[in-house]
C-alpha cells in the first residue's frame, strides 16, 4: 500500500475541510430558506385568521343591526380567505396533514352556503333560527382551525430555528475537531521534523556531522532529510579536501623555502664547475664533457628553482607581454618529475607568440591543466599536445591528451568547486575551478571537449595584445 506524501495529505485535508464546511453552509442556507418561507407562511396564516375574525365581526353586526349589506362584505372577505387558503393549502397539508386544511375548506364552503340562505328574501334571519345557529358554529370552527394553523406555523418556525442552532453547534464542533487535527498534523508532520532540521543545522555549524534518520515514507520532509544528509556527506568530503588543500599550501610554502636555500649551493656548483673547466680545459676530453654536463644541469636546476620561486610568490594580478612558449616550457619543467618515461609533451607553439598575461597566474593555470592530463593518462603511455591557432581577434590555446576521456555528467560539473572524480584525499576538486577563475581574469574563456575513450581537450581563448590585433 502506497502511503500518501505530505503534499497529497495536505490536499486531502483541504478537500475534506472544504467538503465539510460546504455541506454545513448548504445545510444552514437551506434552513434559512425554510425559515424565510415559514415566516411568510405565518404572515399569510395571520392574514387568514384576521379575515375570518373580520367575517365573524360582520356576522355579529348583521344579527345586531339586521343590515343585509353586511352579507356582501362577508362574502368578499370569505372569497379572499379562500384565496389565501388556496395559497397555504400545500404547506398546510405538508406540515399538518389534511385535517385543518380540509376543515377550513369545508367550513368556508358551508359558511358561504349559510350566508346565501340567510341573505335570500325567504331566508330566516332571526338570531335564534337554525340557520343562524349553524352559521355561528361554522364561524367558530373556522376561527379555531385558523388559529391552529397559525400556531402550528409558529411552531414550525421554532423547529427550524432549533435545527439551525443545532447545525451551528455541530459546525463549531466540526471546526474544533478539524483545528485540533490540523494542529496535531502540523506539529507531528511539519514542526517536529523542522525542529530536527534546525537542531541538525546547529550541530553542523558546530562541526558535528550527524546524519538524520530517514523513514521510508517518501514525503517531502523525508526528502529534505535525505538532501540534508547528502549535504552533510558532501561537507565531510569538502572538509577533507580543504585539509588536503591546506597541506598542499604548506608543502608549497616549504618548497619555496627549500628552493630559496638551494640557490646558494647551485651557484657555488656552477661557479666551481666554470673555474675547474677553465683550469683543466683541453687536458682531458671526458673531463671536459663532464664539466659541460655539470654546468648545463646546474643551469637547468637553477631555472627550475627560479620557476618554483616565481610560482610560489603571491602578488596582485599584473598582466604584461609574455612569450607564450617560454611560459609553457617553464610550466613543463616544473612538472617534469611527474611525466615519467611513458608520457610525452608535444609543444606546437611558434616562438614569436606573445600574449598579455600575468605570468605567475597563467603558469598556475597551465600547471593545473597539465597535471590533470598526466593524472588522466595514469600509468598508460600517452601524449599531451599543446598547440595554438588564431581567430579574428583571439588566440586559441588547446591542451589535449589521449586519456580515457570524461562522461557527460562529469563534463557538466568539471569546473565546479570541490568536484573531483578522484578518491577522498587524492584531490581537492579545486584545480580546474582555479583555472576557470584565472582564465576569466585574463578576459578569456575555457571550455572542454571530451568523449569517453577518445581523450580530452581544454580549449582556452585569450584576447590578442593591441599590437598584434592591429
Amino acid at each position: 500500500m502506497v502511503r500518501p506524501n505530505l503534499r497529497h495529505t495536505i490536499i486531502l485535508g483541504i478537500a475534506i475541510f472544504t467538503l465539510a464546511f460546504g455541506s454545513i453552509a448548504l445545510l444552514s442556507l437551506s434552513n434559512l430558506d425554510r425559515l424565510q418561507e415559514a415566516v411568510l407562511l405565518v404572515e399569510r396564516a395571520d392574514d387568514l385568521r384576521n379575515l375570518i375574525l373580520e367575517i365573524r365581526r360582520e356576522e355579529k353586526n348583521f344579527f345586531l343591526y339586521q343590515d343585509g349589506s353586511l352579507f356582501s362584505v362577508g362574502r368578499e372577505n370569505l372569497n379572499r380567505a379562500g384565496t389565501i387558503l388556496g395559497e397555504l393549502s400545500g404547506e398546510v397539508v405538508q406540515l399538518h396533514g389534511e385535517t385543518h386544511g380540509t376543515a377550513l375548506a369545508q367550513g368556508m364552503k358551508r359558511y358561504g352556503e349559510l350566508l346565501a340562505r340567510l341573505s335570500s328574501p325567504a331566508g330566516d334571519v332571526g338570531e335564534n333560527s337554525p340557520a343562524a345557529h349553524a352559521l355561528r358554529e361554522t364561524g367558530q370552527a373556522l376561527v379555531e382551525h385558523s388559529r391552529a394553523v397559525a400556531e402550528l406555523e409558529r411552531d414550525n418556525i421554532l423547529n427550524i430555528n432549533q435545527r439551525l442552532r443545532m447545525t451551528l453547534f455541530i459546525s463549531m464542533g466540526v471546526v474544533a475537531l478539524v483545528v485540533l487535527a490540523l494542529v496535531f498534523f502540523v506539529s507531528k508532520a511539519i514542526l517536529g521534523p523542522l525542529t530536527q532540521v534546525q537542531a541538525a543545522t546547529r550541530r553542523i555549524a558546530q562541526g558535528t556531522f550527524v546524519p538524520l534518520a530517514v523513514r521510508e515514507d517518501g514525503d517531502e520532509i523525508q526528502q529534505v532529510f535525505v538532501a540534508l544528509n547528502s549535504m552533510v556527506d558532501e561537507l565531510k568530503k569538502r572538509q577533507t579536501q580543504l585539509v588536503q588543500a591546506q597541506k598542499l599550501s604548506s608543502i608549497g610554502t616549504l618548497a619555496s623555502g627549500i628552493a630559496h636555500q638551494l640557490n646558494n649551493p647551485l651557484n657555488n656548483i656552477s661557479t666551481s664547475a666554470q673555474i675547474l673547466a677553465e683550469e683543466t680545459g683541453g687536458q682531458n676530453e671526458f673531463a671536459d664533457k663532464m664539466m659541460t654536463n655539470i654546468t648545463q644541469e646546474t643551469l637547468r636546476a637553477r631555472d627550475i628553482v627560479k620557476g618554483l620561486l616565481e610560482f610560489s610568490r603571491h602578488k596582485d594580478f599584473s598582466p604584461a607581454p609574455c612569450n607564450l612558449k617560454e611560459v609553457l616550457e617553464s610550466a613543463v619543467r616544473l612538472v617534469s618529475g611527474q611525466l615519467g618515461p611513458r608520457i610525452a609533451v608535444d609543444i606546437r607553439v611558434p616562438d614569436d607568440v606573445t600574449l598579455y598575461l600575468d605570468r605567475q597566474r597563467f603558469q598556475e593555470a597551465l600547471l593545473n591543466l597539465i597535471i590533470n592530463s598526466i593524472q588522466a593518462i595514469g600509468d598508460r603511455e600517452g601524449t599531451i599536445r599543446i598547440e595554438t591557432s588564431r581567430e579574428t581577434d583571439h588566440k586559441v590555446l588547446t591542451i589535449s591528451d589521449n586519456g580515457p576521456g570524461m562522461s557527460p555528467d562529469t563534463l557538466q560539473r568539471i569546473f565546479d568547486p570541490f568536484f573531483s572524480t578522484k578518491e577522498v584525499g587524492q584531490g581537492t576538486g579545486l584545480g580546474l575551478y582555479i583555472v576557470y577563475g584565472i582564465i576569466e581574469e585574463h578576459r578569456g574563456t575555457i571550455r572542454v571537449d571530451s568523449t569517453p575513450g577518445e581523450g580530452t581537450s581544454f580549449i582556452i581563448t585569450l584576447p590578442l595584445e593591441p599590437e598584434e590585433n592591429a
